[in-house]
């Protein structure tokens, strides 16, 4: 089996020669208390034996189920998990989903991008490429677009798709049948197979579409009223997550008019929820033109050696520098410091860059271009004098700023200068503005490293993590996995893990 596995899912003959250096005595020991407080019960599998059984999950991309059946039809999981000729599955579909909630729990997914990442340091210096993994390193961070898991629906179908949740958790609960439970609360459009058939209305007509509105408010309302008087606390603490999320789309979405009815509110509301399954997902943008729904996957990936070493999730609509906190923790974490950071625009406010810089680091990033109408002066032909704090312009005229600030020149001065027509197209009686950055020291440098060869040379760097990138997304796909942050970041860092090992593998073949 061994030597079939030199082309093909080669990873798995790795990870069979390998499972005594990955779980170590002191990663199994780490897997293992996550069982000590749990009291009597079932022995419970064994940890390490579960954790491969993740990896390999993530390798192939099987869901739970198919998981479980690969552990007896397939010989390479076998073999990985020194399973071989079983005939019954060594555990069961909830014991992997129990182990893996374990894991989330005790930040065990970190441990392990951890343990790999000390692998490929280790590895470095097993395969004789000089220099292992030092403390400070060279970092390039990036984000892509993920695809929430959680249905995305307009106003109406999030108040109809809780409404149903609640009605199907209570219909369980109280051993009643859901059209009795729609009857008694209130809510008759439920029993129709959706909220829009129910209503049954033209969508196209102005007034039947408001007129439809505050139909199902007013029929979702008294679903509310109805489990608050006839549900005890124990039964409705089931359902309390789809009433908070009746409440959250009514407050974002809709809101009243003159005779009291509840309308469509004009605009998006900030952080607004569109999915009831994921609280999580949020709108978000690649770019003016393109929108998709869910999250942002971010990564710090090592450019000296093949591996990545943090990994963080933020929703759709969150900015990138939001995203570079969690990845500098969690390098604290792993006890790294940053030496150099390479980064695209997007992460220029993050507390990445003023942690590196006040660390005497350096940053590398492109900066933000100086445009200009052709023939027209731009920033670029203003002296700047950052330890003056001054501005001068092309005629001479100098003003003081501070950074963030929009120095606007003296009116007169521009009103009668020569240079006036090239400089400004400002109305009569207003001077040349220039935006000052607050970081404006920075993207000088940026500028300067820009414009010479070894600067662009040192810039280009940062594809290693745009390819560290394609990989994740060629094996996790464009949707994601899991629904919530927290989950889609533990199969992220199930990714990166299986891609820092897979670099090991292919270091200790070239070394071969």
């Amino acid at each position: 089996m061994m030597k079939r596995l030199t082309r093909v899912r080669a990873l798995f003959g790795f990870l069979r020669l390998n499972r005594h250096l990955i779980f170590d005595d002191a990663f199994q020991e780490k897997l293992e208390a996550m069982y000590r407080q749990t009291g009597a019960g079932d022995a419970p599998h064994p940890p390490a034996m579960l954790c491969m059984a993740v990896l390999l999950q993530g390798y192939v991309g099987a869901s739970d189920a198919e998981a479980v059946e690969l552990t007896v039809m397939d010989l390479r999981w076998q073999m990985a998990l020194d399973c071989i000729g079983a005939d019954a599955p060594p555990f069961a579909q909830g014991a992997l989903q129990a182990f893996r909630d374990r894991m989330v729990e005790h930040e065990l997914d970190r441990a392990l991008l951890e343990r790999t990442v000390a692998l490929v340091r280790d590895g470095v210096a097993t395969a004789g490429e000089g220099q292992s993994l030092s403390k400070a390193l060279r970092v390039a961070v990036d984000s892509r677009p993920l695809a929430g898991a959680g249905r995305v629906e307009d106003t109406i179908n999030l108040l109809g798709h809780a409404a149903r949740n609640i009605v199907r958790i209570v219909s369980r609960l109280t051993d009643r049948s859901p059209d009795e439970i729609c009857r008694k609360a209130g809510i008759p459009l439920l029993l129709s197979p959706s909220i829009k058939a129910g209503l049954d209305i033209d969508w196209s007509d102005p007034r039947q579409k408001v007129s439809g509105i505050a139909i199902v408010e007013r029929q979702v309302s008294s679903l509310q009223r109805w489990v608050d008087k006839h549900l005890d606390d124990v039964v409705e603490a089931s359902v309390k997550p789809y009433l908070a999320a009746i409440d959250v789309v009514r407050d974002q979405d809709l809101e009243r008019s003159a005779n009291g009815d509840a309308t469509i509110r004009q605009g998006v509301a900030f952080d607004r929820r569109i999915s009831i399954e994921d609280a999580e997902m949020r709108h978000g943008r690649k770019s003016r033109s393109k929108r998709f729904d869910g999250y942002k996957e971010h990564i710090a990936r090592v450019l000296d050696h093949p591996a990545i070493v943090a990994c963080a999730v933020t929703p759709a609509n969150r900015p990138e520098e939001e995203g570079a906190a969690p990845l500098l923790a969690d390098l604290e974490h792993g006890g790294f410091s940053l030496a150099e950071v390479h980064i695209d625009r997007a992460y220029v406010n993050s507390p990445v860059v003023s942690s590196v810089l006040g660390a005497g680091g350096a940053v590398f990033c492109k900066p933000w271009a100086l445009r200009a109408r052709p023939g027209m002066y731009s920033k670029a032909d203003f002296r700047i004098d950052l330890r003056a704090k001054t501005i001068t312009c092309p005629a001479g005229e100098v003003e003081p700023f501070e950074p963030g600030d929009t120095v606007q020149f003296d009116p007169e001065s521009c009103g009668s200068c020569a240079l006036r027509a090239s400089c400004t197209q400002a109305t009569s009686g207003r001077g040349r503005t220039v935006s000052i950055a607050k970081d404006e020291a920075l993207q000088k440098k940026l500028r300067k490293l820009q414009h010479t060869s070894t600067g662009r040379e040192a810039l280009r760097e940062r594809v290693a993590v745009e390819h560290a990138l394609a990989h994740i997304a060629a094996r996790k796909g464009a949707r994601a996995r899991y629904l919530g942050v927290r989950k889609n970041l533990f199969d992220l860092r199930r990714s990166a893990a299986i891609q820092n090992l897979e670099a090991l593998h292919h270091m200790h073949r070239e070394a071969a």
